[in-house]
Parts: C-alpha cells; structure tokens; sequence
C-alpha cells in the first residue's frame, strides 16, 4: 500500500489590510487638512495574495491569477507571494513556473523553511528524489522552523517512492522522534517491516500504531495479513471483524470479505 505525500501545505497567508500610514496636510493658502494615506506595498501584496487564494479556491483561476499578478507587482521578492503563485502554477499544471516560482521563494530575503519544505513536495512529485531530499533537509536546518516531523516524513515517502528503503526507515524513525503520533510514519514503518517479512516487528509497530491513534481501515487490514503470516488465524479474524463493524464500506472491508468467500 503506498501513501502520497501529505496534503500540499502553504504558508499561512495572513489576511493584511492595506491601510498605511495616515499624514495630515492642508490645501495650498487654507487650512482645510487633507488625509493623504500612505501606500504599504507589502500590506497590499499581502490582501491580494489571499484574495488569489480565495479565487483560486472557487475555481476562478482568472480572477486568482489577476490578484496574484497584482501581488507580485507589489512585492516580488516577498516569500509568500511566491509560494501562492507556485501554488497556482502547480494547481493548473504549468510545471516550468511553478518551480521558477518556488525558486523565487526559497532565494527571497524572508525565506523560511516552509517554501522549502513546499519545493521538496513538488521536486518529489517530480520524481527528482535527490533534489526534493536536498530541499527537506534545508528546510530542517532553518532555525526557527517547526514542522521538522512532517519534513522527515516528506523524507521518507520521498525515499520509498524512491526505491531506498533504509533511507525511508531512517527518516521515518526521525519523524517519529519528533512527533511519535505521527500515523503516516508509524503505518509506512509497518508496511517496510511487513516487505522484509520482518512480522514480528511488523505487529510491534501496529501495536504502537493503535496505541497513539485510532484504528483505520489501513491498519486493521495490515492487522489481519500481519496475524495470518504470523498463522495467529484467531487473532487475525479478530482484526477482521473489527474491519467490517468499523469500515464496512472501505475498499479494505470489501477486500477482506473477498477473501473470506475464496
């Protein structure tokens, strides 16, 4: 059973009203003040970014590209704007812009670890496995950047989609240092464990699986095929049930019902 890579996460892109600095001024030979509002280019880059977002999200590719493009006329160089234009690029499948977008963003003054972890994604997407791990890794270098599970675990799927199993495990096993709930890490550790028809280990890590997060279909159907090549046939029926009365409409229910008639 293979896993994608974690849902496609942006930097936080904060809702920013471009309302500037206010100066207070008089018409020439009156005292009538004028309010003259000072323009925050950045503010503005901001507002627009999500207000791109937002169309994009509708499905109004037009419109999110127009706001977009306003953004970057404001701040070209600003980190998340473009992160949200890679975004937009990828979302519509133009794989050249995206990645000059992200490599904007990862060479911008105000870059952090999230656009790099956001590139790593999309190099893996691209199968350019030894450039993604390059990017996760610079990512977890940053200083103050604080989503280094979900980087070691980008790692890790990236690793097995790139056929290297024991860099897989390593970062899997580093993910799981720094957040040991993490069920896409301890899964994926158990899938590896059941290819090296480690069983033993294989059941140990659903056992600690199902200790720090709840049952899935995926990890009872791994706990049926785990007990039948362990030939624990009771405890694998068991596993079974539980699939059936928790999942019965998932495609591992209609599976395991499969198997049972065969």
């Amino acid at each position: 059973m293979k896993h994608g890579l974690p849902s496609f996460t942006l930097i936080a892109l904060l809702s920013m009203l471009a309302s500037g600095c206010v100066t207070e001024q008089t018409y020439s030979g009156t005292d009538i003040p004028v309010s003259e509002r000072t323009f925050d280019k950045v503010a503005a880059a901001k507002e627009r970014t999500q207000l791109g977002l937002t169309y994009l999200k509708r499905g109004n590719a037009e419109q999110a590209k127009f706001n977009l493009d306003k953004a970057m006329s404001y701040a070209p160089d600003l980190e998340e704007v473009n992160v949200a234009m890679a975004y937009f690029y990828q979302t519509v499948g133009d794989v050249p812009r995206t990645e000059e977008a992200y490599r904007r963003a990862v060479r911008s003054s105000d870059a952090t670890g999230d656009s790099m972890n956001n590139f790593g994604v999309f190099l893996c997407q691209q199968k350019r496995y030894d450039e993604a791990e390059q990017m996760f890794l610079k990512a977890i270098e940053q200083p103050k950047y604080t989503r280094t599970a979900s980087s070691y675990e980008n790692l890790g799927i990236c690793s097995r989609d790139g056929g290297n199993r024991e860099k897989a495990r390593h970062y899997f096993d580093m993910a799981l240092k720094y957040d040991p709930r993490r069920a896409t890490s301890l899964l994926e550790l158990t899938e590896l464990a059941m290819d090296s028809q480690d069983y033993q280990g294989a059941k140990r890590l659903l056992e600690r699986m199902h200790t720090v997060v709840a049952e899935s279909a995926a990890s009872l159907a791994l706990g049926v095929e785990i007990e039948r090549q362990l030939n624990n046939f009771d405890a694998s029926s068991r596993y079974g049930i539980l699939l059936l009365a928790k999942f019965p409409a998932s495609p591992e229910a209609k599976q395991y019902r499969a198997s049972l008639n065969q």
